[in-house]
């Protein structure tokens, strides 16, 4: 009785942790650059392989894992000269406010009080470091070239990649930070000036993920009604225990 108990609690807590992603994923659907994460569960034979020698009991389901889904979003046309997105494997390289590393599929960019070309709170890299423009007046070119309006040179932007599967940590909605034991890559991706790439959660596979929602809090409930019966069991039995 301990063990089915146990099994279910786990389950809700893996049926409410998939809802969790479920509902980021669907509240950023209009954010620029956003990649959606998705769940996994072990199959019950991994399980069992995994639980051998181990004082786990077998039925028993681990932690919910999460993984980030990088398919490439669709790309929108803004007319804005600031906005640029990336057309295949690559990330820009920004660095927080906090002085670490990050990289983003965002190409939203913003000009600072100091002139430093801003993601956010995060500043863009360059080749050269930080990137300092005169005004809002640039054309990028798809290497990552920056010219300011008289078509002269400025910096390039800091395009990377790193080997799949990537070694991301998700910082916030459209950042990653990498492990300190990976190393950047040259990146293929081509720079599309004027343009940003969209959520990959599109209107497909919102349907989807709104199905999946919809599947985990039957699940949820399902799981609930056995521990609320398993209660309701375990009351009875020392209720007449106690009777005896």
């Amino acid at each position: 009785m301990k063990v089915a108990l146990t099994i279910a609690a786990k389950a809700m807590d893996m049926s409410m942790e998939k809802m969790n992603v479920i509902s980021n994923n669907l509240a950023n659907v209009n954010t620029v650059g956003f990649k959606k994460d998705n769940t996994y569960i072990n199959s019950f034979q991994n399980q069992l392989a995994s639980n051998m020698g181990t004082l786990q009991h077998p039925e028993v389901p681990k932690a919910i894992s999460l993984y980030t889904d990088f398919k490439q979003g669709n790309f929108r046309f803004t007319g804005d000269k600031f906005n640029m997105a990336l057309d295949g494997d690559g990330f820009i390289k920004v660095k927080m406010a906090n002085g670490e590393d990050a990289y983003t599929r965002k190409g939203t960019f913003t000009l600072n009080k100091n002139k430093e070309l801003m993601l956010g709170n995060s500043t863009v890299m360059g080749s050269n470091g930080i990137i300092r423009l005169k005004d809002t007046d640039i054309s990028i070119d798809g290497s990552g070239k920056i010219y300011d309006n008289t078509g002269a040179y400025v910096d390039t932007l800091k395009i990377v990649n790193f080997e799949k599967p990537y070694p991301f940590t998700k910082v916030g909605s459209t950042l990653f930070v990498a492990d300190s034991s990976a190393k950047e890559v040259p990146a293929t991706a081509e720079c599309k000036q004027q343009y940003i790439e969209e959520s990959n959660v599109d209107a497909l596979s919102s349907m989807i993920e709104m199905i999946t929602m919809m599947e985990s809090m039957r699940n949820y409930e399902t799981q609930q009604k056995v521990v609320q019966i398993q209660d309701e069991s375990t009351g009875k039995m020392i209720s007449q225990i106690g009777q005896v």
